[in-house]
């Protein structure tokens, strides 16, 4: 009978110390980033803002995608990725959705990340074809007495997948992003306390899911690399740019498993201190390959992101090309240069790897200066209202030869453009442009019959032609030679 007064007051105390816990007002901090794209240098920062909240209370950490491709020392890692993954690990990151770039190098690199990681990763609109992916579409976490409902979602507003060469994709198929993530998060909300989705649809396609009212409480969003922190409806949006130069932090006071508030602050991490843990890792990593931090040559100015565009087209010129070839027009995409700028000084071969992460090749051969006008004026009108291309509507080609982007009036707020006006004669011309370019903006037929696809890549280019500099340096053009004029 002592035997069972004991057991009976043992299980008492229990239940009286989980009802205590749980009429006591618990704090959770949710610290959300995005569009990461391997920026090892201000992971330090990030470590000292997470710890600066762990002091405060429960803390989970989540991102929305494209981790990788920005930085050779991760992108170029015998395992290519890991070493990001390794800092997120050391960090204390809890869940991740797929970011476009979480592909590119394919299938087999995503599932070395997805291995290496002590997170979980979730995005419900990826199907591996293969099926062994370890990806789901949501997960639940139970902290702080509050039942999380974690929702993932990549975009797929190009051609029906991410942004991102064919190549990538093989072996993944993709519904569409906003119809699904507005199903899974009515399927998830009701059996949570609050319900989060990682969205890399970018900030046009997260406010249009907001405002068709779905069941999800936040949408961290990512892609689209903009500043955002506002309500639509029940839903708050955010949105931390690019780099990790800010995160979104909302704070959730809960009581007996109630959510009682949700407080978002954004903040910016420039004057926080490193954590000094977390920078001997990123020393470590930045010292493994020890050409990468070799030095080129010198920039004599600072070269903002538009004179880095001019480098790279001069560099498709300038290359020498095995079998003589000799281009008279050069393009490159603007998109595809991913530095803001080189610094004036020193230019190591990391710096010049980094204006390509994804290792693309060029394509030369012959095109009439009609159909480079055709493939230039249908990127530029690309995209509808209820589907906008983030890359439309500018300069987004940038080519040796200056150009004139003619506009008409239609639509008012951003008008399509009716014309390409060269001050060059119209013939044909013969052209050196990348991969990226020729299999995603040239028709295919075209491509077939007049280009072809040659081994050299852009990274080649660019360190062949920085090289050539020797002591005189690297002087940069930031002239922008496309511009646009009214009809």
């Amino acid at each position: 009978m002592r035997f069972f007064r004991i057991l009976f007051s043992l299980v008492l105390l229990a239940l009286t110390a989980c009802n205590t816990n749980n009429n006591e007002e618990q704090s959770l901090y949710i610290i959300s980033t995005n569009d990461m794209h391997a920026s090892i240098e201000a992971m330090p920062r990030l470590a000292t803002l997470v710890k600066e909240y762990e002091a405060l209370g429960e803390v989970v950490v989540v991102d929305s995608g494209d981790r990788v491709t920005g930085n050779a020392y991760v992108d170029d890692d015998h395992r290519p990725g890991v070493p990001m993954i390794e800092l997120m690990n050391e960090i204390g990151y809890d869940v991740v959705t797929l970011g476009n770039h979480e592909f590119d190098k394919g299938r087999d690199v995503l599932n070395q990340m997805v291995e290496a990681s002590d997170f979980r990763w979730v995005c419900a609109n990826m199907c591996d074809k293969k099926g062994d992916s370890k990806i789901k579409p949501y997960t639940t976490l139970d902290v702080a007495g509050i039942r999380l409902g974690i929702v993932g979602v990549v975009d797929t507003d190009f051609g029906g997948r991410p942004m991102g060469g064919d190549s990538s994709y093989v072996d993944f198929s993709f519904k569409d992003d906003r119809t699904t993530a507005y199903e899974i998060c009515r399927e998830v909300a009701p059996n949570h306390d609050y319900t989060i989705l990682l969205s890399h649809m970018g900030y046009e396609g997260d406010k249009r899911l907001a405002e068709m009212e779905p069941a999800c409480n936040w949408i961290a969003g990512g892609h689209s690399h903009d500043v955002v922190g506002e309500d639509i409806g029940t839903v708050h949006l955010s949105q931390n740019r690019k780099d990790i130069r800010y995160a979104t932090i909302a704070h959730l006071r809960a009581k007996g498993g109630e959510v009682l508030s949700v407080e978002f602050e954004q903040v910016e991490l420039k004057d926080y201190e490193e954590d000094s843990g977390t920078r001997a890792i990123v020393d470590y990593i930045k010292s493994f390959d020890p050409t990468l931090n070799s030095v080129v040559t010198h920039a004599n100015a600072t070269a903002n992101k538009d004179g880095i565009a001019n480098f790279t087209v001069d560099a498709l010129m300038a290359y020498p090309y095995a079998d003589g070839f000799e281009p008279e027009i050069a393009i490159y995409h603007y998109g595809g240069v991913r530095l803001s700028e080189i610094a004036e000084g020193k230019v190591k071969r990391v710096d010049i790897l980094n204006n390509d992460p994804f290792v693309s090749t060029i394509y030369i051969g012959e095109m009439t200066l009609a159909q480079i006008r055709q493939f230039i004026l249908d990127k530029y009108n690309n995209g509808t209202a209820e589907r906008p291309d983030k890359e439309s509507h500018y300069a987004y080609f940038r080519a040796n030869v200056p150009y004139e982007i003619v506009l008409g009036n239609e639509p008012e707020a951003a008008p399509d453009a009716v014309d390409i006006r060269f001050d060059i004669e119209e013939r044909t011309y013969r052209v050196a442009l990348c991969n990226y370019i020729a299999e995603n903006y040239i028709d295919k037929e075209l491509v077939a019959n007049k280009l072809r696809p040659i081994a050299t890549t852009v990274r080649e280019a660019m360190l062949y032609l920085m090289e050539s500099y020797g002591d005189k340096g690297f002087t940069p053009n930031n002239t922008v030679l496309q511009t646009e004029v009214k009809e």
